[in-house]
């Protein structure tokens, strides 16, 4: 004899808050993909709603220009790379050094992939587009906020140094130069450079004795 099958278990039904969060995470996602393969002048509202599968509606609810939606994907893709970063701690690491070395490499992948290609395409067409200029100064000093508070929650004995705010805002500045040279470098070329440029940084802030 088979046993009676028992009731099919009922899926439980999102609440409407987390559909909310579902749909505007799906533009925030769609929207850098469409960064990434159109740019920034290429980039269309409607191009983004289609990718994400949401009604123009739902994207002008979430965010009412294309530079507002565009600088929010950018927070939101960083924001998921620096969770990456704060989920593995630097305490395995040997020396205030070694540390300050494995913070650096952290970064420099944070700041390649989609976050390098969508950074080029917005701060060059900043230069002529006031709204998304102003956007991209409040991101800016968000990012460098969050980042800060990262690597504080990583290497606490590192971010205590006096010196270690101007060399966090000099490694970004180097590692994002790097990224820039995208336009007219190769990835491989470009990975070349990085080993250099992070033996001077490093240089820039002595730590051990």
């Amino acid at each position: 004899m088979t046993a009676e099958a028992g009731p099919t278990p009922r899926t439980r039904r999102r609440t409407q808050a987390e559909r909310r969060a579902a749909t505007r995470r799906a533009l925030l996602d769609a929207t850098i993909d469409v960064l990434v393969d159109h740019g920034y002048a290429g980039l269309t509202t409607t191009l983004v709603c289609e990718r994400a599968g949401v009604t123009r509606g739902a994207q002008a609810h979430y965010f009412a220009t294309k530079a507002e939606l565009v600088v929010e994907g950018l927070s939101h893709l960083t924001d998921t790379l620096v969770a990456d970063l704060v989920a593995q701690p630097l305490a395995l690491v040997d020396g205030p050094t070694g540390q300050y070395e494995v913070l650096l490499n952290r970064l420099w992948e944070i700041f390649s992939g989609p976050v390098s290609f969508a950074q080029m395409e917005l701060l060059t067409a900043a230069r002529t587009d006031e709204e998304l200029r102003r956007h991209l100064v409040r991101f800016d000093h968000a990012v460098m906020t969050t980042l800060s508070d990262a690597a504080r929650r990583i290497a606490p004995e590192l971010v205590d140094r006096p010196e270690f705010p101007h060399a966090m805002t000099t490694a970004i500045a180097t590692i994002r130069g790097l990224r820039m040279l995208r336009a007219v470098a190769s990835e491989r070329s470009i990975r070349r450079l990085w080993p250099s440029a992070r033996d001077q940084l490093l240089a820039g802030l002595p730590l051990d004795p």
